[in-house]
């Protein structure tokens, strides 16, 4: 079947309308002992459950987190909580009531333990609402009745209240709503709010003519620490700043004057101090790596920490102790959890291993950190480290037969050097049956970002690793400069030029692998997503070594995207300012373009985006695509109906493997590839054909 015929056929059924069986918890799953383990399909991989927003009870005896399953009937995953008993090692799904909220947020414990919140919306209800479950009655109950969006919920310390942020309700009435059109590019800004429940009461704590984008409690219950920004579209990240709001007195006084777009502000134990991640360096210049500075309240400048560490700070929690930050880290390849002594500076690494770390928390009473863990052989179970662990343990096993089910590759470290002698590492991915002296097919993988980077696991939607590596391709995953995890100078690389090394980087990376005999020069494929497409656009450009590219959501014209995307902030330093200041750089916005060099492109290459992409509008990819097609190159175009700059809809996350997949078939390796379908769609199209 081809595969525009089964596109057409998708769209005109609404897509796949058979309900799927929800998987159960891994726990629950048999693997009959004959079974031999099979290629990972494109289904299958889309069906993967994944687990995510790990929360610890205060005592630590109980754990909270979302799974999500697929849902073929809805066409998307829908998220379940789990509550999970730490001490009998039993989970059970506690999610089962009428609501409309496909995904849910990570809960917020009661100081007491024996209750949480969260934010959903439930049959009924207009939007989401705070809702708390009771352990012991097991009963759901709403607290809120507000009239917009509730989220990012923390109880106060005595559990009588509970703040929540939401956006300013609209003061026109609906009637009038529906005959406006709303303003270009703005927002009702966020408020802070205090509901009370012993009188049901709910109280503004924080609004006005700043927007309130994070807020943390201060560890005693007695502060709040506000990162504000002003209302109005023409404000960008860089115009927040800390304020400390005084519970008692409602007195509140502003701590930062720097325009550094601090995130994840936290007060030390004492309230004598506070610390924030912001991408600048010790002297407030911008585009460094995530980094992680410590003020003390009232002093004008903060001190920068770890300032000669080649390290991305991805989030971070004061310890239990007043002089000393638990943190998380990106070091390239890996994650690892790290202490801190703050008067020292001195950095002490607990983790190591081949891994990444994600959705991490640490909880200063118990002294717990919980994370989700990912590998070559787990898209991500949820560990646990303890005061006295030596390392992470895992505390989930939903993937604990995964082996036995999927040929799963091997991966491992792959380094290198650059043309100018730098030094460069990447991952590399095996075909699931490679035997020693063979050369197979290579696709490379840039990652998006650009500030990120490529780790051990690599389960990413638009990756599709072990699909790949089940149908005998190798898979490179190159951490070019311009990524994170290396240090500044290696991250700085893109200021004043986004193409300086990075492309050739990844060039170099491949020779290296057919130079060691690992890589058919003949079957190289390249592919990538947002900053991926961007590089996979490049390539493209530049040479016809690539025998087949996919590119999803890359850029075309530099000047059209710094006009229509969501961001632009992060994006002036690559061409040395704005294209509509006075004296705008746009020749180097123009030459920095790649849709001028379209008409050199002559590999066979696929384009997706999201129609609704406000990251990367789709026009980038209809610009490259056109291109594409008048230079001669095959050439095809998907956009996602609806979709955001990632696709959600399971229809069109297995469309873009399969698409995939077969493109590479025909245009690389000379092979027929049979399309991985759920079986009631294939028995759909069985019926179609006859």
């Amino acid at each position: 079947m081809r595969l525009k015929t089964l596109s057409w056929r998708l769209a005109c059924s609404g897509f796949l309308v058979a309900s799927l069986p929800t998987m159960a918890l891994a726990q629950d799953v048999a693997v009959p002992a004959s079974a031999a383990p099979k290629p990972m399909s494109a289904v299958d991989f889309v069906e993967l459950p994944q687990l995510e927003k790990p929360v610890l009870s205060p005592d630590g005896g109980k754990l909270v987190y979302v799974r999500s399953h697929a849902d073929w009937s809805k066409n998307k995953h829908l998220d379940d909580y789990v509550l999970f008993d730490m001490a009998t090692g039993e989970g059970r799904v506690i999610s089962d009531w009428p609501r409309d909220s496909d995904t849910l947020s990570a809960v917020s414990w009661a100081p007491d333990g024996q209750s949480f919140a969260f934010a959903m919306k439930a049959k009924g209800d207009r939007q989401d609402q705070v809702y708390i479950y009771d352990l012991k009655s097991q009963v759901l109950s709403r607290e809120t009745a507000h009239p917009s969006k509730v989220g990012d919920i923390m109880w106060g310390r005595d559990g009588n209240v509970l703040y929540f942020r939401a956006r300013r309700e609209n003061p026109d009435p609906a009637a009038l709503r529906k005959l406006q059109i709303k303003p270009y590019d703005t927002e009702l800004p966020y408020e802070l709010w205090r509901h009370d429940r012993r009188d049901g009461l709910t109280h503004l704590v924080r609004g006005g003519d700043m927007s309130v984008t994070d807020y943390t409690l201060s560890r005693d219950g007695t502060k709040i620490l506000l990162t504000l920004v002003p209302d109005g579209a023409q404000y960008d990240s860089i115009d927040r700043e800390l304020w400390l709001f005084d519970i008692a007195t409602a007195a509140v006084r502003r701590l930062t004057h720097n325009r550094y777009a601090e995130s994840r502000a936290q007060l030390s134990p004492d309230n004598k101090s506070f610390a924030y991640i912001a991408t600048v360096n010790a002297a407030g210049e911008g585009y460094y790596e995530d980094n992680l500075f410590v003020q003390k309240v009232g002093d004008t400048a903060p001190r920068l920490m770890m300032a000669d560490v080649p390290m991305e700070v991805n989030d971070f929690a004061w310890a239990q102790a007043k002089d000393s930050i638990m943190l998380l880290g990106n070091v390239g390849l890996r994650n690892a959890l790290f202490k801190l002594s703050v008067p020292a500076d001195r950095l002490e690494q607990l983790t190591r291993g081949d891994h990444a770390i994600g959705d991490w928390r640490y909880d200063a009473t118990s002294q717990a950190q919980v994370a989700v863990v990912t590998d070559a052989a787990s898209p991500g179970e949820v560990m646990v480290k303890r005061a006295g662990d030596s390392d992470l343990r895992p505390v989930t096993h939903e993937y604990a037969n995964l082996s036995r089910r999927f040929q799963l590759p091997r991966q491992q470290a792959f380094r290198w050097q650059g043309r100018d002698g730098q030094s460069l590492e990447g991952l590399l991915v095996y075909p699931v049956n490679y035997k020693a002296g063979q050369r197979f097919p290579l696709i490379t993988i840039t990652h998006g970002g650009p500030r990120s980077s490529s780790q051990f696991g690599s389960w990413n939607m638009s990756r599709s690793v072990p699909v790949f590596t089940g149908q005998g391709y190798g898979v490179f995953l190159p951490n070019h400069r311009g990524g994170t995890g290396y240090g500044d100078a290696f991250m700085r690389d893109m200021v004043g030029r986004y193409f300086n090394n990075a492309h050739l980087d990844v060039l170099d990376g491949v020779d290296a692998l057919v130079a060691r005999g690992l890589a058919d020069p003949d079957r190289l494929i390249a592919m990538g997503w947002s900053a991926g497409g961007h590089m996979t656009n490049k390539l493209i450009t530049m040479t016809d070594r690539f025998k087949a590219a996919s590119s999803g959501g890359g850029v075309a014209d530099w000047i059209s995207l710094y006009g229509e995307s969501d961001v632009r902030e992060n994006r002036t330093p690559w061409f040395g300012g704005s294209p509509w200041q006075e004296n705008a750089p746009m020749a180097s916005y123009s030459d920095q373009s790649i849709l001028k060099d379209a008409w050199r492109v002559k590999t066979p290459t696929l384009f997706f985006n999201g129609e609704k992409d406000e990251r990367v509008p789709p026009t980038q990819a209809i610009m490259m695509y056109r291109g594409v097609r008048a230079a001669g190159a095959p050439t095809m175009l998907y956009l996602g109906e609806g979709e955001p700059h990632n696709f959600r809809k399971l229809s069109n996350q297995l469309f873009k493997i399969n698409a995939e997949l077969d493109w590479f078939a025909r245009h690389v390796t000379g092979t027929k590839y049979e399309l991985s379908l759920p079986a009631t769609a294939t028995e759909t199209a069985a019926a179609s054909d006859d």
